[in-house]
């Protein structure tokens, strides 16, 4: 049995297809795994094809293919600058602000040229004819895999990260996309309230109208189809928003953790997907030490957000609030008072991603260590600009009391599964709806609602000393705890694997 997974090399899309390709191979060593992507995710794919084939005795070593033309990030940095995509998905949230990044969001989800695309779909032909998968399993966002399965009628399935939210919206009953859901990108928690229901039905309006009419997609959907044998483009919103009847889409989520929807049958609700990875113990024993000694917070928001120095000072005196009130805390309960049921001192980690070129720093001296001296100082607080283990295995660890992470899909469903209550802090437009998901499953609180998409002391200090410390910390711990127990009943991995199969022909979900 070979199966291909045609994916983007961007680790937010490629992570759950690094763990289906272990799932797969756990479910039946026999199957072997091809990997369609890019250059940037090659070592990864070494890495999970090596811990796979040590896993599942039997199984082989995964096959890389990398494919010809630019990776998607890389295309999308190369887009006419007159479109400021950057910009526009990190603004804050205000009316105009959002209808401008709905008016970019078509480009910014399809950022190929013409003759990069053709390039992209005829290398991935040429891995489908060396390879003959007996199924494709195709990344939702990655498009040329998309429009090459459904040209040559190959057989295949989506598989996404995204949410059930995300896919199921314009099938709900009564119009509620438009009413009930928060648009993408509006910031608006769910569900929408009364006031902002008027704007919320204009952004999804017109992030429909955008996505029939962006100019250079439709100029993309020209070259395709005159240069590729008459091939109709296929995009993310077009699975959204116009299924193909006998398409079979996984998602990496399920209703238990996202908003109240009715879910369509084309979708197969998995569950959270988490790739198996090293624990701490392996990769780094002195940080497994280390976090050993007590309570810990993980602040870690993502390898693309970085922080400039005016916000990592406030983020640095958010931390000394909750150090302080710890302390307080622990002098008022006893010395001996566990934080979640882990005795030890508080203390935190903080891989702080600093902007390319930027001159300031965190060492002694420096104006982040003038807020956190002492904490530094006693090895209490460490700020680093890496971490050795994956962020699910630091979570794993067994102390980690909170997770503050930026609300992509792959972290919050890290920091759920391990059964840690988490503060998000999204600081673009597809991650405000997991900041709201948190406060709605009553597993955290969105840490910057009020100063998003920055963040600042004011709004984070107390939020994260309600959320470790507060008199809700239990609920929220026992909430997460009790979700984690009931998605590690049937791993969404597994399930996807099993689905994956069955489509194939080999094995029943």
């Amino acid at each position: 049995m070979k199966v291909l997974l045609a994916v983007n090399s961007e680790y937010g899309q490629a992570n759950v297809f690094l763990a289906l390709g272990h799932a797969l191979q756990a479910h039946d060593a026999a199957v072997q795994i091809h990997f369609a992507s890019f250059g940037p995710i090659a070592g990864d794919v070494s890495n999970a094809s090596d811990y796979s084939v040590r896993s599942s005795p039997g199984a082989q070593p995964w096959v890389f293919h990398q494919l010809d033309g630019p990776a998607f990030l890389e295309a999308a940095e190369n887009i006419d600058s007159d479109i400021k995509l950057g910009e526009a998905i990190v603004k804050p949230p205000t009316f105009f602000n959002v209808l401008e990044m709905l008016k970019l969001t078509p480009r910014l989800l399809l950022p190929w040229s013409g003759s990069e695309f053709l390039k992209i779909c005829q290398s991935l032909s040429r891995v489908v004819d060396e390879v003959q998968p007996d199924i494709i399993a195709v990344d939702s966002l990655f498009s040329p895999g998309l429009t090459v399965c459904r040209h040559r009628r190959l057989k295949y399935l989506v598989f996404s990260p995204n949410t059930l939210k995300d896919f199921s919206a314009v099938s709900q009953p009564w119009g509620g996309v438009f009413w009930k859901l928060p648009a993408m990108g509006s910031g608006f928690p769910f569900p929408v309230p009364l006031r902002c229901i008027p704007a919320n039905i204009i952004y999804v309006l017109c992030a429909i109208y955008h996505s029939l009419r962006n100019g250079a997609v439709r100029a993309v959907a020209a070259q395709v189809k005159r240069e590729l044998g008459g091939a109709e483009l296929v995009t993310f919103e077009d699975i959204i928003l116009r299924p193909p009847a006998d398409l079979r889409i996984l998602v990496a989520n399920r209703p238990e953790v996202d908003f109240p929807v009715v879910v369509p049958k084309h979708l197969t609700a998995c569950g959270p997907v988490i790739r198996p990875v090293p624990s701490v113990a392996d990769v780094d024993p002195e940080l497994d030490a280390w976090l050993k000694r007590g309570p810990t917070v993980f602040i870690s928001l993502g390898t693309h957000r970085m922080m400039p120095e005016p916000e990592a000072l406030e983020m640095a005196e958010a931390v000394r609030q909750l150090l302080e009130a710890a302390e307080a805390k622990q002098e008022a309960d006893g010395a001996d008072k566990a934080v979640g049921g882990i005795a030890g001192k508080l203390q935190v980690i903080w891989k702080l991603m600093k902007p390319t070129g930027a001159t300031w720093g965190t060492g002694s001296g420096s104006k982040v260590h003038g807020v956190l001296a002492q904490a530094l100082d006693a090895d209490q607080v460490r700020i680093v600009d890496w971490v050795k283990p994956q962020p699910s295995a630091v979570l794993l660890s067994g102390t980690v009391v909170c997770s503050v992470n930026h609300g992509g899909a792959n972290s919050f469903h890290d920091a759920l599964t391990s059964g840690i209550p988490q503060v998000v802090l999204p600081p673009w437009m597809d991650c405000y709806d997991f900041a709201s998901r948190a406060e709605v499953l009553g597993i955290g609180r969105w840490g910057n609602q009020k100063t998003m998409p920055a963040c600042t002391a004011r709004e984070l200090g107390p939020i994260l000393i309600d959320v470790v410390l507060g008199p809700k910390a239990p609920a929220m711990r026992a909430r997460v705890q009790e979700l984690a127990a009931l998605c590690a009943k049937s791993p969404g991995a597994a399930v996807a694997a099993a689905a994956v199969l069955e489509e194939a022909g080999a094995g029943k979900a």
